[in-house]
């Protein structure tokens, strides 16, 4: 199947390079086209469906002494809705930062004190001028992140209408963090240039328009094509969404090999960067075509450094900071892997290149993956941002309003992506300190990106949330407060725990059909949930409706291990949890031979080799509390254990293993991330010393479940007499 995949996505990679050659500045020609397989009305996801198209024609320039894009903007939106459209709204993101924001309020209301830059102060972020269509210059009303805009006659189903606009946007240093970012590199400026023009909202089938307030969580917006010119000066290296038509122009290939990362990688780590381009008051305009998208970024900085690797068609780029070369001198090739495991487990890459940067920043856009750090550390990070191609890129979700599409999805790939490359084990820089190494703990890849923050926030904070929420309701927190968190470890775990229900196999045909079916348009929750249902044939509503629109968590327990005759033993288990599930467990013989078993929770089983029981139907507090297997072990029994595998989110794993279920080891006082698999018992020699006892020698032993259930902390001392210090006690 891997050939027949990749064959098919080279093929519609080079169609996308050919047509881009031949159309730039008329890009939508092609992406409207009956010969563009991804086009979504030569490929609705159900009869009926629509969906708006756009083609922005921007021409943009960068001062990087007063840190200002200015740009023009001409815009022409399709209407392809069954309603005729009076007016439009526009998103202006960067004016989330401004003083007077709705963010800059939810900011003061979190007990933030905020020192607004020159920019912000003034309410700088967007700043649009004018707005015609056909000359006639349009009424606005602006309320901070949205501007609506009202039509000189209505736009009628069927029918188009072209925006021309000119703006400014405005870089600061931020009060309230910006994914737009400036900052200083080695005396040289470096720009993250994202969500920094006026972008159409989106009006699709279930909501009409889009006008949330921007709220730094996430965006939205609709499917098209775009043609950008970027204007820099002379000495930036840059890169953006789209094919770089002029590159043989901005850079040549005398250029291109100085730049090349091959040349710094004996450099140390963080020295300064040379001088390859020496600014001479000129400038260099980039320019971009790009179909099938919904965004358009760009980065530049005098000291990036490329290297780049070809995937099945694709451009791997890495855009390096010259200082970092050392630590970044596997990313394209590692880059290529990614695209390789994602396509093959999730669907095609469509874009032509997939570009990393070494931007100090965490942030996803169209076929640019802004990221930070160093190898190994930051293999999960870039894992990360390039899989939001897939969830955010092709597929196009609202994530204002449901993030968790988005950031959950991705987050679950995340660990099976990396799973894939490097192993069930994460890997991490070694420890200088040879105490350090003999303590700290492998990590498994599963646990640091999924369950470790899951259990954090539902057994440690108590913070379970239902994650069908609006990606700005979460308590009033801001950026990951609030429960929002959950968005990415609670949309994980589900998917892990969607894994254990229908096995691998099954699970991986259901997502590649969500992301067959859904690509290039915009999928709800509703939609996946239907997706995965009709491709399936089983209901799994009992599912989504619990770890989707509920607060339920799982515990299962076991019970009594009771031995009949010849053997046969009866095993009782317990749901304790609210929510339901099917159960894997095995059971260990005296002989240390392992039996597994399966107890479906429905009519469905999932293919497995394990023994599958008699059906466990039941849920809540009373309906089927407990259920009693009996098997002919034919042989003492030595444990029994839930889930094996441990995908199973129960938040109380202590009682899902019959023995084994305490971990004791040395207190080391080396931090590891808590251990949600087993009770913690941690025990070292102490020391104390009083003036009464002298010197005393003892034993600390502290215990605890996810450092909030069963704790203990109990210490035990003898005198040794040495250096006590006597206390008359007759004196006055």
């Amino acid at each position: 199947m891997r050939p027949s995949r990749f064959t098919f996505s080279i093929v519609i990679i080079l169609f996308l390079g050919n047509c881009i050659s031949l159309f730039s500045q008329t890009e939508y020609i092609d992406y409207r086209s009956a010969t563009n397989p991804l086009y979504w009305k030569n490929r609705k996801p159900f009869a009926g469906y629509w969906q708006q198209d756009v083609h922005y024609n921007i021409k943009a320039s960068l001062n990087d002494s007063s840190d200002i894009v200015s740009g023009t903007e001409e815009l022409t939106y399709w209407n392809n809705s069954p309603y005729d459209i009076s007016h439009v709204y526009f998103h202006l993101y960067s004016n989330a930062q401004n003083k007077n924001s709705y963010l800059s309020d939810l900011y003061k209301n979190n007990d933030y004190n905020l020192k607004f830059g020159k920019y912000r102060s003034q309410n700088l972020g967007t700043v649009v001028g004018t707005i015609t269509v056909n000359g006639q210059v349009l009424n606005t009303e602006l309320d901070n992140t949205i501007l609506k805009v009202y039509l000189p006659k209505p736009v009628k189903s069927g029918e188009s209408v072209t925006f021309n606009m000119d703006f400014k946007t405005y870089f600061d240093k931020e009060a309230i963090r910006n994914r737009m970012k400036m900052f200083n590199t080695f005396g040289n400026k470096h720009y993250n240039i994202i969500h920094w023009y006026p972008r159409i909202s989106v009006i699709d089938r279930k909501f009409a328009w889009n006008t949330d307030q921007h709220m730094d969580h996430e965006l939205y917006g609709g499917f098209g094509s775009y043609y950008v010119e970027m204007t820099t000066p002379n000495n930036y290296v840059a890169d953006g969404t789209g094919v770089l038509i002029n590159e043989q122009e901005v850079l040549p290939d005398s250029l291109r090999k100085k730049l090349d990362i091959s040349n710094f990688l004996s450099k140390p780590y963080n020295s300064p960067p040379s001088i390859i381009t020496p600014r001479d008051g000129t400038t260099k305009t980039w320019k971009f075509s790009a179909i099938n998208v919904h965004d358009f970024a760009f980065t530049c900085d005098p000291t990036y450094r490329i290297g780049e690797k070809n995937s099945n068609g694709v451009r791997c780029i890495a855009l390096v900071q010259e200082p970092h070369a050392a630590g970044w001198y596997n990313a394209a090739a590692y880059v290529a892997k990614v695209l390789e495991v994602n396509s093959y487990n999730i669907g095609p890459y469509y874009y032509p290149k997939m570009i990393v940067a070494d931007a100090e920043e965490g942030t996803e856009t169209p076929m640019l993956a802004l990221c930070g750090g160093f190898d190994p550390g930051y293999r999960s990070l870039l894992i990360h941002e390039m899989t939001h191609n897939w969830f955010m890129g092709m597929l196009g979700t609202n994530e204002t309003y449901r993030a968790f599409m988005d950031e959950g999805f991705t987050q679950f790939y995340t660990g099976d992506t990396y799973q894939f490359i490097d192993g069930a084990i994460e890997l991490e820089p070694q420890p200088k300190s040879k105490y350090v190494q003999r303590f700290v703990e492998p990590k498994r890849v599963l646990d640091n990106e999924i369950y470790n923050s899951y259990f954090n926030n539902v057994v440690v904070k108590n913070e379970e949330v239902t994650l069908n929420t609006h990606s700005d309701d979460f308590n009033g927190g801001i950026r990951m407060g609030g429960g929002y968190s959950e968005v990415y470890t609670k949309t994980a775990a589900m998917l892990k725990n969607l894994e254990y229900v229908l096995g691998r196999a099954l699970f991986d045909k259901a997502m590649q059909h969500y992301f067959k079916q859904w690509k290039f348009c915009h999928p709800y929750p509703e939609d996946f949930r239907s997706s995965v249902i009709i491709y399936t044939g089983i209901d799994l509503n009992w599912f989504f409706d619990q770890w989707m629109e509920t607060t339920k968590t799982i515990d299962y327990a076991i019970g009594k291990v009771k031995r009949k005759k010849n053997y046969v033993y009866e095993i009782t288990f317990k749901r304790k949890g609210s929510m339901q599930m099917p159960i894997d467990f095995v059971v260990i013989d005296k002989n240390d031979s392992a039996r597994h078993y399966y107890i479906p929770n429905t009519w469905f089983e999932k293919p497995t080799r394990a023994n599958a029981l008699p059906r466990w139907i039941g849920w809540g507090p009373k309906l089927k509390p407990t259920y009693t297997a009996t098997l002919n072990i034919g042989t003492k029994i030595k444990n029994v254990i839930i889930d094996p595998s441990f995908r199973l989110a129960d938040v109380d794993m202590t009682n899902n293993i019959k023995k084994g279920r305490f971990d004791i080891k040395f207190d080391s006082h080396i931090y590891n991330p808590p251990n949600w698999k087993q009770y913690e018992m941690r025990i070292r020699p102490d020391v104390w010393y009083n003036g009464y006892d002298g010197v005393k020698f003892g034993l600390r032993a502290s215990g605890d479940y996810l450092n909030t259930k069963h704790v203990f902390n109990l210490g035990v001392w003898l005198s040794s007499g040495l250096g006590q210090a006597y206390v008359d006690s007759t004196s006055n």
